[in-house]
């Protein structure tokens, strides 16, 4: 135990130092769920200024990739090196990130820079939980818990708007989605230096599973790249690339099993509720995620809106989200665990559903009543499932747990975008393809940016906008189509969540501590 940790045990207020050190943690969760958002509702106009329609996707799937890896890494170097050095290790690579993608001139210089942002990025959310741990006792989390959730649901409210703003004046480009960033990683930054004085005692029994991380992250590039690459590849190419990638995972399977510590523990998947937990998040995920990704693309390319107006399109999505997972947990207790994920699920294969339907006729009310059904589903599910997974073990796997679920979800967030834009690509091309004659010269991928940015869509003709804006719009459905079947797969999932009471599904040692 850490000295601060045991300080702040006893006595149960908070100083003052300690109270700008969860600021400054808070700041750091804020900026980065912001950058989210922000570069969400950015992206069709980063598009239209850099082209690259066609890795659009990878944007997004580099920095979920990146930060995916690299967050059980960070939870061994906190432990190795100490939580200072790691959390301004990745504090440092985050801002780095930014500043470099704000200055990007091409769409792989963007996808490089984003990458580096996702390494800094993985260490910001679990080493900041950390030193929160240290400094606070059980008692006093529950009573600061506010302050964290609520960073993240002002950042989750305020990205699609700042995005959408800085991206549709002239005077602020939409390089200052990056760019705002900085001040925030600074200062959180100074706060931590100046008021965290760690005096940890580092672990001497732990080590890197350095062979584990290297077949993880080649199966997952490898993956990856089969799934959005995959068209332009040979059947040759794309089996062996198959093969291979299964041989690397049946190989990490191996390393794990025989790793004292390994880097995703197997043994957490015979616990029924962490299994079902691990898998309906991994697809969950895959569907939530990429439809955020996708959606101000179809606000913006097929309604023919700005980005401003693509930014507010997540508001109906991220508002019952937030709404619904605080009340999942109150009724969590009331009716147990399966009730709620099923209900949420519900409400998810309704909006899926809905969603799976979008065609360039469909008006922004209309969109904005399917996506509430999402954001309602995901609130109930997502966070439910982690607190059930949580208490389905010993406080001794609690951090284990929680790292392997979010790992799970990060991965089907990365694969979601990257099928997303894989399908989205393929269907455009083919589309495209049956251009009439008079706008044939058009009929290529980076010409569909043009109906992306406000200026260069009014020197379309009429003919040629609704043709693009109809083959865009065709394949976005195709990727919709795809959600709405992830999502059934994740209902059937949910499915064999266990039922009854939550506090009878609790470990042992939850349920002791409750009788005591």
């Amino acid at each position: 135990m850490s000295a601060t940790q045991s300080e702040s045990q006893t006595s149960s207020s908070i100083s003052f130092r300690t109270y700008v050190t969860l600021v400054g943690v808070a700041m750091s969760i804020f900026m980065s769920a912001l950058e989210n958002t922000v570069v969400g509702t950015a992206m069709p106009t980063v598009v239209a200024s850099l082209g690259g329609i066609s890795i659009y996707s990878w944007v997004f799937a580099a920095y979920i990739l990146a930060a995916t890896v690299m967050t059980p890494i960070w939870g061994k170097m906190a432990d190795l090196i100490g939580r200072r050095p790691a959390i301004f290790g990745g504090l440092a690579l985050f801002i780095l990130g930014s500043a470099l993608s704000g200055a990007a001139q091409t769409m792989p210089q963007l996808i490089a820079f984003r990458t580096i942002q996702g390494l800094g990025a993985a260490a910001i959310f679990p080493i900041g939980m950390t030193i929160v741990a240290d400094l606070l006792t059980l008692e006093q989390r529950t009573k600061t818990i506010g302050l964290f959730s609520g960073m993240w649901a002002i950042a989750s409210l305020a990205g699609p708007l700042v995005g959408g703003y800085l991206t549709a004046y002239t005077a602020l480009s939409w390089r200052w989605c990056f760019y705002i960033i900085l001040p925030f990683g600074l200062l959180s930054a100074i706060m931590i230096w100046a008021t965290y004085n760690e005096k940890y005692e580092r672990r001497k029994d732990t080590s890197l599973d350095y062979f584990g991380t290297i077949t993880l992250s080649s199966a997952l590039i490898l993956m990856l790249l089969l799934v959005e690459r995959g068209p332009n590849f040979s059947w040759t190419f794309i089996m062996g690339g198959a093969f291979l990638c299964l041989a690397l995972l049946v190989i990490f399977i191996r390393i794990e099993r025989l790793h004292p510590d390994p880097l995703l523990p197997l043994d957490l998947f015979g616990n029924r509720i962490v299994g079902m937990s691990i898998l309906h998040g991994f697809f969950a995920m895959m569907a939530l995620i990429g439809t955020m990704s996708f959606l101000p693309l179809f606000v913006q390319g097929v309604m023919g809106t700005n980005a401003a107006e693509a930014g507010k399109i997540l508001i109906p999505f991220i508002i019952p989200w937030v709404i619904s997972s605080i009340i999942g947990g109150r009724l969590i207790l009331r009716f147990g665990y399966k009730p709620v994920v099923m209900t949420g699920m519900a409400s998810m294969l309704f909006g899926a559903a809905l969603l799976a339907t979008v065609s360039a006729e469909t008006t922004r009310l209309w969109l904005s009543f399917h996506i509430i059904f999402l954001g309602t589903g995901g609130g109930l599910t997502i966070a439910t499932l982690m607190i059930a997974a949580q208490h389905a073990v010993a406080r001794t796997q609690i951090g284990i747990t929680t790292s392997t679920v979010q790992f799970s979800r990060s991965i089907g967030s990365a694969l979601g975008t990257s099928i997303m834009g894989a399908l989205m690509g393929w269907r455009l091309k083919a589309l495209l393809a049956s251009a009439p004659a008079e706008i044939a010269h058009m009929a290529s991928q980076s010409e569909i940016a043009s109906i992306v940015r406000p200026e260069t869509r009014q020197t379309l003709s009429h003919a040629a906008t609704v043709f693009l804006q109809r083959s865009l719009a065709g394949s976005l459905r195709l990727s919709f189509i795809f959600v709405f079947v992830v999502v059934i797969i994740a209902t059937i999932i949910g499915l064999f969540i266990p039922g009854g009471d939550a506090h009878a599904l609790a470990h042992d040692e939850h349920r002791t501590q409750r009788n005591e």
